[in-house]
């Protein structure tokens, strides 16, 4: 994998730490910066992201007045050439039937005291890549978040995001494609992917890996047949068919886990109670979600000092509003609270009946 060319003058920010400067010299992978205070720091190629790219044009001087200056063959010397765009890196390993392509959360560590992450597209392919990802709305609409085209082999850093926030799921839609020679056309691929904040705040949620020095968190865009399978099975299940593909290493073992039988879990994200939501209203989708909410407590009305966790995600509140109603109404005779930061971010709610 590589970054982008970077040379001798451009303007770059450290991607995985606070600070940046100007490029003044370029080793192999490590690329020196020259800081506004002058000093200067070697860092990774991979490590920087490239905020101003150092114009080549020399200046012109006032065109009033001024007759131009051109060959015999029309050419300009006052006109700067046009950049050819960098060959891609194909790289000979790769399965091109099979190409990856990732979302990757970074460690963005916790500047005003909450847990942040750094957001990068990898293209593990010798496709370039064409990219759209969206959310959809409570009202129904696609909203755009990130577009772009991403380089055979290649990341690219999209946004920030505070993790607390990140409970939620984005459609994403790519197409392959190659241009250095004839391609066995892939089909576009149109992709759920579903992002929980409780992830990003367990221990060792953040793993080494193929493309960047620091560990992340790997989403995959294009899944493979296994990763489908294990989506839709159990914890038991998923062990075993790791252990059949040989997948699964054997860990020495550990003490177990404290069980906590006097907590329920409820997702009330509106994709884990239904497989498919079109043609459903917002209207429709809050009744369903506080449908499975009422049932769920019903049937523990009378387990005294049963607690009940109810996830219902963040977005722009209204499912939460909606919950919280209720318990101050129907069942206020119960007490509640926020549910562990930690295990679950902002969006979750405790109930103890």
């Amino acid at each position: 994998m590589k970054n982008m060319d970077i040379r001798p003058g451009d303007k770059v920010r450290f991607l995985n730490d606070v600070g940046g400067g100007e490029v003044t010299r370029v080793e192999g992978k490590i690329i020196y910066v020259e800081d506004e205070i002058g000093f200067e720091i070697p860092m990774p190629s991979s490590e920087v992201l490239v905020v101003e790219r150092k114009e080549d044009v020399k200046e012109k001087s006032s065109q009033h007045g001024k007759k131009e200056i051109q060959n015999e063959d029309g050419y300009d010397p006052e006109m700067p050439d046009l950049e050819e765009e960098e060959p891609p890196l194909i790289e000979d390993s790769h399965d091109d039937a099979n190409p990856r392509v990732y979302l990757a959360f970074l460690d963005g560590g916790k500047p005003q005291g909450d847990q942040c992450v750094d957001l990068h597209i990898v293209n593990d392919s010798n496709y370039y890549c064409l990219y759209l990802i969206l959310e959809i709305g409570e009202d129904g609409l696609a909203r755009q978040l990130f577009n772009g085209r991403i380089q055979p082999n290649t990341k690219e850093f999209l946004d920030g995001f505070s993790a607390a926030k990140m409970d939620t799921s984005w459609h994403v839609q790519i197409i392959l494609y190659r241009n250095d020679k004839p391609f066995r056309l892939l089909e576009p691929v149109n992709e759920i992917i579903k992002i929980r904040a409780n992830k990003f705040f367990r221990e060792n949620a953040f793993k080494s890996n193929d493309f960047f020095y620091d560990n992340v968190v790997l989403l995959p865009i294009i899944k493979t047949e296994l990763e489908r399978q294990v989506e839709n099975l159990t914890k038991k299940e998923t062990r075993d068919v790791l252990k059949e593909k040989g997948e699964l290493v054997r860990k020495k073992p550990s003490p177990e886990k404290q069980k906590r039988p006097d907590i329920i879990e409820v997702d009330l994200h509106i994709h884990e109670l239904l497989d498919d939501i079109r043609g459903l209203s917002n209207a429709d989708m809050l009744k369903i979600q506080m449908d499975k909410f009422h049932e769920v407590m019903e049937e523990n009305l009378k387990n005294k000092g049963q607690k009940i966790v109810f996830i219902h995600g963040i977005g722009n509140g209204t499912l939460k509003h909606e919950v919280r109603r209720q318990l101050n109404t129907r069942y206020k005779s119960h007490s509640f609270q926020d549910a562990s930061f930690r295990e679950y971010g902002y969006g979750a709610t405790l109930v103890i009946i």
